[in-house]
């Protein structure tokens, strides 16, 4: 920066400073344009059960938004997701893709949990400031030794990790087409009619951009009427919103997410 102006130095450092410390929170292009107004639209709107979380970024929110997407209507993501974001249908994996969820069938949205987005964000930080990957923490913890610590133990939980691009559509999609070494369970997960909630979080990593770290749990199995809240304890069902009705591609017309989630008294 040699012969500029003290100004124009400063200038230039705010800039480069912004571009540095927030790679991780940037859509691409096509993100942009395809998940402007998705979900805006009324049939996809309660799909974004993340919208109104305040602890979540934009990323984070279409990322949950994209999994119930996908999960509820298979076949919608298709033609809103994959076809217009411009992946390339004559590529095999692709058009693998393409058919095997044209046949799939609906299954519910998940819901977002503070205590499971606590659990992604510690690991998420946690593996990119050491520059780890994977499921175990720095000090040894497994995915379910370390969300149990947020979430009640007796129940199931899973964990999907990726690095590289922040971006929600490529991170959806690389789950969807299994591509790494756990890519099978990773995509297993997104689809499994026993999870119930989700957490999410998008953290820098000091060699691979970011990293992306989502929890997810089944229902515990307590009883919500006979369970009372200990100082220092967070109840799980304090973190998720009421059910909100969809409408459904089903003859019954529509149905409550809350009378999927049971009655919270």
């Amino acid at each position: 920066m040699v012969g500029l102006g003290k100004n124009v130095r400063l200038s230039l450092l705010i800039i480069l400073s912004g571009i540095i410390s927030f790679p991780f929170d940037s859509f691409s292009i096509s993100s942009q344009v395809v998940l402007k107004n998705l979900f805006t639209v009324q049939k996809y709107s309660a799909l974004n059960t993340g919208a109104k979380e305040f602890y979540l970024s934009e990323n984070e929110k279409h990322i949950i938004g994209l999994c119930n997407l996908v999960r509820y209507d298979p076949k919608a993501f298709v033609s809103e997701i994959i076809i217009s974001s411009g992946y390339d249908t004559s590529n095999e994996e692709i058009s693998g893709l393409i058919k095997e969820l044209k046949s799939r069938k609906s299954v519910f949205p998940l819901m977002p949990a503070f205590s499971l987005f606590k659990s992604a964000l510690g690991h998420a930080k946690d593996m990119g400031f050491n520059g780890l990957s994977g499921h175990n923490s720095s000090d040894g913890k497994t995915f379910d030794q370390r969300i149990q610590q947020f979430f009640p133990s007796n129940t199931g939980f899973e964990e999907n990790y990726y690095e590289g691009s922040g971006d929600p559509i490529e991170i959806v999609m690389n789950f969807l087409l299994a591509k790494n070494e756990n890519g099978m369970r990773y995509k297993n997960n997104i689809f499994d009619e026993t999870i119930h909630y989700i957490g999410i979080s998008i953290q820098p990593h000091r060699s691979k951009c970011s990293n992306a770290v989502i929890d997810f749990a089944k229902k515990p199995n307590i009883p919500v009427a006979s369970t009372k809240r200990k100082p220092g304890v967070e109840v799980y069902w304090k973190d998720c919103p009421t059910g909100t009705k969809i409408s459904s591609r089903r003859k019954s017309g529509g149905f409550s997410l809350s009378s999927i989630f049971g009655g919270r008294k």
